[in-house]
């Protein structure tokens, strides 16, 4: 509750100082907040808390608001700082667990578990500007919301890219290898690399069709080896429906006795050697079956 409100209440200002002092009964959580109780504020109160001290208009965003979405994997930390959005005109500076961020942006009008929170597109692409997030984290939480189904692809785009430049690096590299973009690229220097190489050369972009059945497009094939390479960007696997896709794909090449060989792009481009390295080793493997 707020302190004003007390007093407005009729409440003694003296009587609500002492009552939150170090021996009273109840704790000042935030700046003009008072907590009815000692001991520590779970979840839900510093939340609360926080949209109190911001005012009528903030909405929870970043990992909170994730979390109220169901979109996260893994439990929040029980310290977890509480991000809040607030209007452009709205001054109010960040205090101890929370967070304040100033946006000319409409962070929406949506309520999960009774709090007002931002989109989980705007929720993930504040929670990714964070100052702890190594890029690995910030991959794998827009990974995490997209496999989620909590929003599409370009509605996360959109965000990341219409919000603040400021730390929004590792994000908009993540965008490229969620996208199509950096697939299109990792294609262009497997084909590099396979070429220059003394491996036999496959077909590129060839539907795989044994016995008459189609088994799925492969980025490259080896006909005479049975073996297929896919360049599987993470956007392909994201939700359940593509991810059963996928993998009745690689059941259906199995069930064929063809050998399937997967890579991520970001993996492809980061170690090239270590991909060829792969790739002789597997069509080796497989020359083998095919002599005995």
């Amino acid at each position: 509750m707020k302190r004003s409100d007390l007093l407005v209440a009729g409440m003694p200002n003296p009587t609500v100082t002492r009552w939150c002092g170090v021996r009273g009964r109840w704790q000042r959580i935030l700046p003009g907040v008072v907590l009815g109780h000692r001991g520590t504020p779970t979840t839900e109160e510093r939340r609360r808390a926080a949209l109190v001290y911001a005012g009528p208009a903030a909405r929870i965003s970043g990992q909170h608001a994730l979390a109220l979405h169901g979109a996260l994997t893994a439990p929040l930390p029980p310290d977890a700082p509480v991000l809040v959005v607030v209007p452009q005109a709205r001054h109010r500076t960040s205090a101890d667990f929370c967070i304040v961020e100033r946006s000319e942006r409409d962070p929406g009008h949506l309520v999960r578990r009774g709090l007002p929170v931002t989109s989980p597109a705007r929720a993930c692409a504040d929670a990714v500007r964070g100052h702890d997030l190594s890029a690995d984290d910030v991959r794998e939480l827009m990974s995490s919301v997209l496999r989620n189904d909590r929003c599409t692809l370009r509605q996360l785009q959109r965000e990341v890219l219409s919000g603040p430049t400021q730390r929004s690096g590792p994000a908009r590299v993540a965008l490229g290898e969620l996208g199509a973009g950096v697939r299109s690229s990792a294609e262009a220097k497997a084909l590099q690399i396979v070429g220059a190489s003394d491996l036999p050369q496959p077909e590129w972009n060839q539907p795989v069709v044994v016995n008459g059945v189609l088994l799925g497009e492969a980025d490259a094939y080896w006909r005479e080896l049975g073996v297929v390479l896919e360049i599987d960007s993470m956007l392909w696997h994201l939700g359940p429906r593509a991810l059963r896709r996928t993998q009745a794909k690689a059941r259906r090449y199995a069930a064929a006795g063809l050998t399937l060989i997967t890579i991520a792009p970001a993996d492809l481009l980061a170690d090239p050697r270590g991909f060829l390295e792969t790739l002789r080793a597997a069509l080796a493997v497989a020359a083998s079956r095919r002599i005995s």
